[in-house]
């Protein structure tokens, strides 16, 4: 606890800390991040056509059930979506050992990240999904 507060009086008399990789701001500082558009299901249906991927979909108790498997075997933390767009293949992007994760919450892209496809498999497998 001393650490902490003794890191927080020190961070407040720094200012921002400027690095090669980007510059850290403390306490609050710096300039407002501006507002990311939303990328509405329409726009990400329209992307994944146009690569000719291959993806699964799963909202509902579909994606619950994925979401269950996810954190009871792989410990992995909730998703807060409403909707699930896994790309599994493209004609230019994947290279078959990546899968993209698209979630949408509110008809918006709310979170975009990979996993290994030998990972996906194992959570799809495991349910007969997919």
């Amino acid at each position: 606890m001393l650490g902490f507060a003794g890191f927080k009086a020190y961070s407040e008399k720094l200012g921002p800390l400027v690095q090669a990789y980007g510059t850290t701001y403390f306490n609050g500082e710096g300039p407002p991040s501006a507002p990311v558009p939303c990328k509405s299901e329409g726009e990400i249906l329209s992307a994944i056509a146009r690569v000719h991927a291959k993806y699964d979909h799963f909202e509902g108790d579909g994606l619950q059930a994925f979401e269950q498997r996810a954190t009871y075997l792989k410990g992995l933390p909730p998703l807060r979506i409403e909707k699930l767009y896994v790309i599994t293949e493209d004609d230019q992007l994947r290279d078959g050992r990546m899968v993209l994760f698209i979630g949408l919450r509110a008809n918006c892209v709310s979170t975009v990240f990979s996993f290994p496809t030998r990972l996906y498999r194992e959570l799809t497998l495991s349910s007969g999904a997919a």
